[in-house]
């Protein structure tokens, strides 16, 4: 009987106890909630530090030595890949819902503000520098340079965008694809190592 009134005292004090809970902020942390009420429940709410899951990737030292080139070339195009993300994300953010000749007025803008900010350093990149930025453009934005260039310039500028750099060996419209390619998946495990401070 004892550890019947025990247990419902108990029980009483922790319902008593989030009724008068509420939201409770944390000192120093405005939008900290250790408790929110939903439908008449309290529930309690923790939150957890953000962890990276990845699948196992390794790099042999015989690989490393053999394709320091490309690891160079990695690191060096890397960040601007995922700046052209990032443009790429508020252009698509900016431009919806836009009328066509807004967009192209923004557009033009957007091209001039990005060739001044990145053309005098890209100007000086190597060929397999710019093969190498192409892929990872594809792995950043999921999608071709070709697609990319015919979303923001219109077809009849991707294809001539597409034919002028077949002239220097490049191709816009191929994926990366480092399931089935050898090439792009090492480059994709070299990507890793670059991001995770490996290499």
């Amino acid at each position: 009987m004892y550890r019947k009134i025990v247990i419902l005292v108990l029980l009483l004090g922790a319902v008593m106890g989030a009724k008068g809970q509420g939201l409770t902020p944390v000192e120093g942390k405005p939008n900290y909630q250790l408790a929110v009420v939903i439908g008449g429940d309290t529930l309690l709410r923790y939150y957890l530090k953000e962890v990276l899951i990845e699948r196992q990737v390794t790099l042999t030292e015989k690989e490393i030595r053999q394709n320091a080139r490309l690891i160079r070339n990695i690191k060096k195009m890397l960040p601007y890949a995922k700046a052209a993300r990032k443009e790429l994300e508020i252009i698509e953010r900016e431009t919806a819902g836009m009328k066509k000749s807004e967009r192209k007025k923004y557009m033009k803008v957007k091209e001039d503000e990005i060739m001044a900010k990145y053309a005098s350093e890209l100007k000086k990149c190597s060929v397999s520098q710019g093969k190498v930025l192409l892929k990872l453009l594809d792995r950043e934005t999921g999608k071709s340079a070709y697609i990319c260039a015919s979303e923001l310039k219109g077809k009849a500028m991707a294809g001539f965008y597409q034919s002028f750099a077949w002239v220097f060996g490049f191709r816009l419209k191929e994926r990366y694809d480092p399931v089935h390619n050898k090439r792009d998946n090492l480059m994709e495990r070299i990507t890793l190592y670059v991001e995770n401070g490996k290499l």
